[in-house]
């Protein structure tokens, strides 16, 4: 038989209405509220109050808000402010009831305009410093990458900054006074124009690159560790930001906050100059970092990488035998020693027209004067050691932005400003070492266990085969006195 329709009348007084009790035992923020310590946050930000006027909310709370914005992945305060009292787990996690008064949007923004990124720095660590304790960290193998985040704004109302112009102007002026013997790079000019374009709504954004496309926002450079792919630094930096400048800042930041010496460092192309070769070897770390391969690359060309070069005679030897001397003339700010072959001795080889492109010289190749450091980097791993670690980079650091991405809306920003993005960005950090945490915590010792049960188990076996052999061999021996006994004759 049909029931009938249910109709909701509300009551006055509810009896035995218990979150505690409505919560799961396997509810994920249990599990959180278990691990984590949020109280931590009062005594950090105690002098950020004053003494009279209202009673603030507690930043434990405030805290707890801010988490599950990028936990619960909500697009912006309003709405998560909105849903919370909707949730009865959201609210049994900030520790309110359900017919309890729940703060306003506000409360968040003032918040982290108080507090700085120090509060979301020391939150970071305190997850990290769990992971550390638990033995997640292995620290001496380590992957670099960094991924765009696009602005809370319109590119396409990018306009000049009217500070740096007049400043530019300023400048020209006193050049005309004092002249200047240095000018600047012509491969700055476009690069100091970049600097000069900013949005007003979000000054701090830069226009960077990303998938051959030009994009307003942020980059975010992560260390990840090799053992659980957990996250030991993240550096927040405009999007024009070049990856190979953040290389050293993040690796002795992974050192202070581990506590460890880096043995290897992976990373991408990008980030193989000669001046992290240079610091990674006087680290003692080992680089497995490919670098930029000089020459032409185009179809009936000779590369860089076809020339062979003579330690002996200091020369470069073409694949037709000449040798390419080297040319003395050199400034002393160069960082390449040139070599090259006389026009006429060029002009006689077959090989001229897909060898030679200037009109003057012959052919032209030039060697770093640090070049030993690319050997070295070259060196100090073997090709299917380099192979391993790249194909876990894959997985590792760029698996930890497409998480990021996916689940936490990492990809667009939620605030403006580069300290509110580091702020962002150390919160998702932590979101996702605390989910390493749940779900690795204790693995070790599962797995000593279990190896230990394994081990008491084959060695019962190997007492019970002993035993068979030493009766199957005393069956033997008694087999062969019967069989070498006399038969009896009557």
């Amino acid at each position: 038989m049909m029931g009938q329709p249910n109709q909701l009348e509300p009551k006055l007084f509810y009896h035995g209405v218990s979150l505690e009790r409505r919560m799961p035992n396997d509810d994920p923020l249990r599990k959180i509220k278990q691990f984590v310590d949020f109280d931590f946050i009062r005594s950090q930000v105690a002098d950020s109050y004053g003494t009279n006027g209202n009673q603030s909310v507690d930043p434990a709370v405030i805290l707890k808000l801010m988490f599950l914005l990028f936990y619960e992945n909500v697009k912006s305060e309003r709405a998560l402010m909105r849903k919370l009292p909707l949730r009865m787990d959201w609210l049994w996690f900030c520790d309110y009831d359900l017919d309890e008064d729940t703060p306003d949007h506000s409360v968040l923004s003032k918040a982290r305009r108080r507090w700085g990124t120090e509060v979301f720095e020391s939150f970071f660590m305190n997850i990290l410093e769990q992971c550390i304790n638990a033995g997640l960290v292995d620290g001496e193998t380590i992957y670099i990458d960094s991924s765009t985040i696009d602005a809370n704004a319109d590119i396409d109302k990018v306009r000049p900054q009217l500070r740096k112009v007049s400043e530019e102007l300023i400048d020209k002026l006193e050049e005309f006074i004092e002249p200047q013997h240095s000018k600047p790079c012509e491969d700055n000019v476009e690069q100091e124009k970049l600097e000069k374009r900013v949005n007003p709504v979000d000054p701090d954004a830069r226009i960077g690159r990303k998938y051959g496309k030009s994009t307003l926002g942020y980059k975010d450079h992560r260390v990840v560790d090799d053992k659980h792919g957990v996250i030991t630094s993240t550096i927040t930096t405009p999007a024009n930001t070049r990856d190979d400048k953040v290389l050293k800042q993040a690796v002795r930041t992974h050192q202070a906050r581990t506590a460890t010496k880096t043995r290897t460092v992976t990373a991408d192309k990008i980030y193989g100059t000669i001046e992290n070769y240079k610091f990674l070897h006087n680290k003692g770390s080992r680089a497995c970092i490919s670098h930029q391969r000089y020459g032409s690359k185009q179809i009936g060309k000779f590369s860089h990488d076809m020339f062979k070069y003579d330690k002996r005679d200091d020369c470069f030897i073409c694949p037709a035998g000449q040798k390419l001397l080297r040319y003395d003339h050199k400034k002393p700010t160069d960082s390449h020693w040139r070599y090259r072959a006389e026009r006429k001795v060029c002009e006689q080889c077959k090989f001229f027209s897909q060898c030679v492109t200037s009109k003057t010289w012959g052919r032209q190749v030039v060697r770093n004067v640090d070049v030993e450091y690319i050997e070295w980097a070259d060196s100090c791993l073997q090709r299917f050691e380099r192979k391993r670690l790249m194909a876990r980079r894959k997985y590792k650091a760029e698996g930890s932005f497409a998480d990021a991405a996916n689940n936490y809306g990492f990809k667009r920003a939620r605030w403006r400003g580069l300290d509110k993005m580091q702020m962002q960005n150390l919160m998702i950090a932590a979101i996702q070492n605390m989910g390493k945490l749940l779900r690795y915590s204790g693995l070790d010792n599962r797995l000593t266990a279990i190896a230990t049960s394994i081990k008491a188990f084959f060695k019962r076996i190997g007492r019970v085969l002993r035993r068979l052999f030493s009766i199957h061999a005393g069956y033997e021996r008694i087999l062969s006195y019967q069989r070498a006994k006399p038969a009896y004759s009557g």
